[in-house]
């Protein structure tokens, strides 16, 4: 096919001609005949403005005319990328695969799950995805989410920052902070039904938690047959929802209990309040709490 394409010029209504070497090859079969098609590059000289090339074979055979015509004249604009950040842009082309093969071993929804989650948790890690993006925020229709495997890898890492910070655990899955990062509350709760007490706020960055008392407090059963006897969740200053997720506790005579709750997604440095309600399986109760500088 090269050797055939050398025997045809090109050449522009300027008069500058143009070599056929480039040649993107193709192939096909039609009936009784072999057909080519393909793509021929030529480098037109933009300073030039041809407004046609011609092709012609140097035997037999009539050329042929291709119009170039002028860049059509019609509104363009900027607009908005899917997502505000290059980071969540990639996150959310990468959150929807739920199969992959690697080394020829074949990865189902668990194990990209996990993936992703790893993913996504080094873009926070490194401040490339926004603590505040709603990707962040979105749970998983159905199959195994990646946004449960992320919750606990972003809690365990903040965790472990928090303590190279200089803060000490106190007991299992509970942090001290110091006390610019620390506020000390003792806010009963209206329940009727039980006994709930905010004992204290605590932030240090993104991390966010309370340290929540209860009664009563019951603990040691398994699914289904027992379901968290208090839930948190909050609302910051901004509008943005928050769960609590539940790190460590104690347990004390009588099913009393006390536990720490963090809040994912991260909270917000910038923000200065949250609206935390706790809730049972009947009722449901809230306060304003402004969070430690």
């Amino acid at each position: 096919m090269r050797q055939a394409m050398a025997e045809i010029s090109l050449t522009d209504d300027t008069g500058q001609a143009y070599d056929l070497s480039d040649l993107s090859t193709g192939g096909g079969r039609s009936r009784d005949r072999q057909e080519w098609r393909g793509d021929v590059l030529a480098a037109l000289d933009p300073a030039r403005k041809p407004a046609s090339v011609e092709l012609r074979p140097t035997g037999r055979g009539a050329p042929a005319r291709v119009l170039l015509p002028p860049p059509a004249r019609v509104p363009v604009g900027a607009g908005a990328a899917p997502w505000p950040t290059a980071a969540e842009g990639y996150l959310a082309a990468l959150a929807p695969v739920t199969t992959i093969s690697i080394n020829q071993a074949e990865a189902g929804p668990e194990d990209t799950a996990e993936i992703v989650a790893t993913v996504a948790d080094s873009l926070l890690a490194v401040g490339a995805l926004p603590a505040t993006s709603t990707l962040l925020r979105q749970s998983p229709a159905s199959g195994p989410g990646w946004h449960t495997r992320l919750v606990h890898r972003w809690g365990r890492r903040a965790h472990r920052v928090a303590q190279r910070r200089g803060i000490a655990d106190i007991m299992p899955g509970t942090v001290e902070f110091r006390p610019a990062e620390h506020r000390g509350l003792a806010v009963r709760l209206p329940l009727e039904h039980a006994t709930a007490v905010i004992e204290s706020v605590s932030a240090q960055g993104e991390l966010v938690s309370i340290q929540l008392y209860g009664h009563p407090w019951v603990h040691g059963e398994y699914w289904p047959m027992i379901t968290p006897c208090f839930q948190v969740r909050a609302t910051d200053d901004a509008g943005n929802e928050h769960q609590g997720i539940a790190g460590g506790w104690q347990a004390f005579p009588g099913h009393e209990g006390s536990g720490r709750f963090w809040f994912w997604p991260p909270v917000d440095p910038g923000r200065k309040s949250l609206q935390v309600t706790v809730s049972t399986l009947w009722e449901a109760a809230w306060a304003e709490i402004e969070l430690p500088r």
